[in-house]
């Protein structure tokens, strides 16, 4: 999978300028940011890591990184209701990375959802999606046939009236304003959790969605994996404010059990992490001439080794992109 193919270049970097000017806006109100704990083990011994386009971030000593202090969760929730860069997100790059993404993301993320719900025997009745964004995921699911019942979750209204567009069964609220108590088989979130201000608040809250025995699927980033562990805050992923919470398969799994959740399986199946720092070297924003084993890797025997080495990054939970597969105790 090529980055270019779901991130445009040319529509990136028009978002990019749309973005800047939505954080402009939000740092307007800084000196209203809240310090909190750390999000995974709710400590407050955690330490300076690095500034990034005017935002902290900070290390717990249980390895979360998170943005501290951070907007308010009111802030956040006008910030995404009048995001310019979202809007651009539904209306321009979903659009024309859409097939791609459904090839190269969709299809496999629903095959492989499927084959972990007949893994562990989990009753198919109602699945729902979180953050259901564009809907393509639960287009996927759909055509499967496996579900009774698949819904929608989406409270952007632009993203709400594309899934209805597309025949979805969608709920355009935020998924506190449900009324699913325990009757959801499957619940699937994708790249959510890490946006949240208080994931917590949202684990339980899905907990509460489910049955005992019900499954819990999420996908978020890896701060432990090899492509934000060699770039740091060079990384695009290292997203403000829109990414807040980077956690590792430790820290995931400390606060999944914390919230009625037993922890199945974590997974790192990414395809980019190789490609995306090499990448950054070729843009010259990374310097690697101090470390001949990432030279190696990266340049002198890319064509022979980029396959197997993003293999072994994926095989091993070095990727920077985690699978968290959960189920309701």
């Amino acid at each position: 999978m090529k980055e270019e193919s779901i991130r445009p270049t040319q529509l990136m970097n028009i978002n990019a300028k749309l973005h800047a000017e939505d954080v402009k806006q939000l740092l307007a109100h800084k000196k209203e940011f809240v310090k909190i704990p750390c999000p995974a083990c709710e400590s407050h011994n955690y330490q300076y890591a690095f500034e990034k386009d005017g935002f902290t971030f900070v290390t717990c000593d249980c390895e979360t990184l998170f943005i501290n202090p951070r907007p308010t969760l009111k802030m956040l929730q006008e910030f995404y209701a009048n995001s310019t860069s979202m809007k651009h997100w539904n209306d321009c790059i979903f659009p024309a990375s859409e097939n791609a993404r459904r090839i190269k993301i969709f299809e496999p993320r629903a095959l492989k959802v499927a084959e972990l719900v007949k893994k562990f025997k989990v009753p198919t009745k109602i699945l729902i999606d979180v953050g259901a964004g564009f809907g393509t995921f639960c287009e996927e699911i759909k055509k499967l046939n496996i579900f009774d019942k698949v819904i929608a979750i989406e409270p952007s209204n632009s993203l709400a009236k594309t899934c209805s567009l597309k025949g979805l069964d969608v709920i355009a609220k935020p998924v506190e304003k449900i009324n699913f108590k325990g009757k959801a088989s499957v619940i699937t979130n994708f790249e959510l959790i890490e946006h949240l201000y208080w994931p917590k608040n949202f684990l339980l809250l899905c907990a509460s969605l489910l049955p005992k025995g019900g499954l819990f699927f999420l996908t978020t980033p890896n701060i432990k994996g090899f492509d934000l562990l060699v770039l740091g805050k060079l990384s695009n992923n290292i997203g403000v404010p829109n990414h807040l919470n980077y956690f590792h398969p430790s820290s995931i799994k400390y606060l999944l059990q914390s919230c009625k959740f037993e922890v199945l399986e974590i997974l790192t199946p990414g395809k980019l992490d190789a490609e995306l720092v090499r990448k950054k070297t070729l843009s010259g924003e990374l310097d690697i001439s101090n470390q001949p084993f990432l030279k190696q890797i990266l340049f002198d025997r890319w064509d022979s080794v980029k396959k197997q080495f993003q293999s072994f990054l994926s095989e091993n939970l070095l990727s920077s992109h985690m699978w968290v597969i959960a189920r309701k105790l």
